[in-house]
């Protein structure tokens, strides 16, 4: 009897249809254009959504800036700049700069178009109109830091209003110079083929006293649906806040959470962003300083996640720096793990990470020699079948033992009639007699059901998958085949493996229900990204094989044993 195996199929499918509800619940069909928007569009920023360095954990009334004490004047925002947007253009980023704090309020990606029907419109990750407010924002707050004047934010002027790169680095300055005499210059460092930007203040302070401020660096989103998600059933990715901290190398703070008050973290080194599927905006800070990490939402009902560095000291005469990092584009699982540690977390892989982190490792390996994520898929899973092969060899061989049974099965059946406590015993006496173990096959199963999780979730999760194409028409793996030509194959293997399986049920509604398996798990799959079913496929196939060749091979033994 497989009453487990059955059991977990059955579970599976009704998890599958509470996902079905809580995607439809989560993610409505999005009809906004992700097209880039006109420049005049973009909406000011407002200085009330500084941190404070009296106290990181206020409310939105409070996102002012505080300053604590006089130890200098502090500088007043000139406004007869130029107030024209800074763009910068490299292979992997298109980037705008708001002089007024110099803050990013337009960031797309080159390398990742919005959809496959318009190659040449970049994703926009980083926005600020009327569709979608997500910015990048740092400053200098305190004592002396411009970003906390009253007069506003700090008005910065460049040598050029557009920048270019090809290859190699390129560094933006930005340059302020405050009441005091003391020269900032905000730099922007961007590298070609990095979607890295280095971020650093460089203060000379040629005054007669010292100069204090805090670095700060944040990002800015409103509640707008992840534009990245495309429509279809699965477990839908992890949108809103991310850090680590000591006691969680990856803590995921949800709106909801933020709505209630937000979070504070004392953190050395660390990270924070705000995470979506596929792609990532974090701050990464300087690794050896304890930093000062904050989840808020303003009085506009924008949420704020950032950090504050302690406050630093230049004294008179002379001159020092701060920076941070900002990563800003796909979720790279491998370079994340170089920035800094626990930042390759953010592709979540869910409570399964240490099985999921194995798999795309060999689905990376494998795609290194065949160059197409979809045969890339098909050779993973042959892999993995497998090392799998002795557990599901064992699991297959108790369920021909158990076909082999059926007939003696039904016979009992027949003479005992409703009486289940005695057919149980008979049934017992038979499987004894046979030295059949009728719960042979659950142990394997359930062990590769951690296995079967885990590739779940790297093929939905992995950004390399998004908008690869495989043959045919299937020109991205992680959108649903438009012709549901795999899920019809997939629930046609289906329905074969379940003529192979014997069903030993009494229950004649179970068995009904396990009949229509096949029906249940074709309709879910329609809609499922193409990848996914591309596995469920070649496993099905797979097991198909290995189930007839068992089968065949227990028939052959019970023969030899009857001549």
């Amino acid at each position: 009897m497989d009453h487990t195996r059955n059991a977990l199929i059955f579970g599976l499918a009704i998890v599958s249809y509470l996902m079905l509800l809580a995607w439809n619940e989560d993610y409505p069909t999005q009809t906004q254009s992700q097209s880039a928007q006109p420049v005049e569009q973009i909406i000011p920023q407002a200085d009330l959504d500084l941190p404070s360095t009296s106290t990181v954990n206020q409310g939105a009334s409070e996102d002012l800036p505080q300053v604590q004490d006089a130890g200098s004047e502090p500088a007043a925002a000139p406004l007869t700049q130029n107030l024209s947007l800074i763009s910068v253009s490299t292979p992997v980023h298109e980037v705008l700069i708001d002089p007024r704090g110099g803050d990013i309020v337009r960031l797309a990606l080159p390398q990742y178009p919005t959809s496959l029907e318009t190659p040449d419109d970049p994703f926009v990750l980083l926005s600020n109109n009327s569709n979608l407010v997500y910015v990048s924002q740092s400053g200098l707050i305190g004592t002396n830091g411009p970003d906390a004047s009253e007069n506003g934010r700090p008005v910065y002027q460049s040598r050029q209003n557009n920048y270019s790169l090809e290859t190699g680095e390129l560094s933006v300055d930005l340059f302020y110079t405050d009441p005091n005499g003391v020269e900032i210059t905000k730099r922007f460092t961007f590298t070609a083929d990095d979607y890295l930007i280095d971020v650093q203040y460089l203060i000379d302070n040629q005054s007669d006293s010292a100069w204090r401020a805090n670095l700060f660096g944040q990002v800015k989103r409103d509640a707008s649906p992840d534009p990245s998600n495309l429509d279809g059933f699965g477990m839908r990715s992890f949108l809103g806040a991310t850090l680590t901290t000591p006691d969680d190398p990856y803590k995921k703070v949800e709106f909801d959470d933020i709505d209630d008050g937000g979070t504070t973290d004392i953190v050395e080194g660390g990270w924070i962003g705000f995470s979506q599927h596929y792609f990532l905006g974090s701050w990464i800070p300087e690794n050896n300083i304890t930093h000062t990490y904050t989840t808020r939402k303003n009085s506009a009902g924008e949420y704020i996640m950032g950090f504050v560095s302690p406050s630093i000291t230049v004294p008179a005469q002379s001159s020092q720096s701060i920076e941070a990092g900002f990563w800003a584009g796909p979720k790279d699982q491998y370079r994340l793990a170089e920035i800094s540690e626990n930042l390759d977390l953010t592709i979540d892989y869910g409570f399964l990470w240490f099985v999921a982190s194995p798999i795309f490792w060999l689905l990376t390996v494998v795609n290194n020699f065949l160059g197409n994520y979809g045969w890339s898929i098909i050779g993973m899973t042959i892999i993995i079948k497998v090392l799998f092969m002795p557990l599901s060899a064992k699991s297959y061989r108790s369920m021909a033992k158990m076909r082999r049974l059926a007939p003696k099965i039904t016979q009992l059946r027949d003479r005992y009639g409703d009486d289940k406590q005695k057919l149980m015993q008979a049934q017992m006496d038979l499987w004894k007699k046979e030295k059949v173990n009728p719960f042979g096959g659950c142990l394997p199963m359930l062990l590769q059901m951690p296995v079967l999780i885990g590739i779940y979730w790297v093929l939905m999760e992995s950004v390399e998958l998004r908008q690869a194409s495989f043959v045919f028409w299937y020109d991205d793996l992680s959108a649903m085949d438009p012709f549901f030509i795999l899920p019809l194959i997939m629930g046609a293997s289906m329905f074969i493996s379940q003529l192979m399986t014997p069903i030993t049920t009494a229950d004649p509604m179970q068995a009904k229900i396990m009949k229509f398996m096949p029906v249940i798990f074709t309709v879910f799959f329609l809609w499922f990204p193409a990848g996914l079913v591309l596995y469920w496929l070649v496993s099905n196939v797979f097991n198909i094989i290995q189930q007839w060749y068992i089968i065949r091979s227990v028939n052959k033994s019970y023969e030899n044993k009857t001549a």
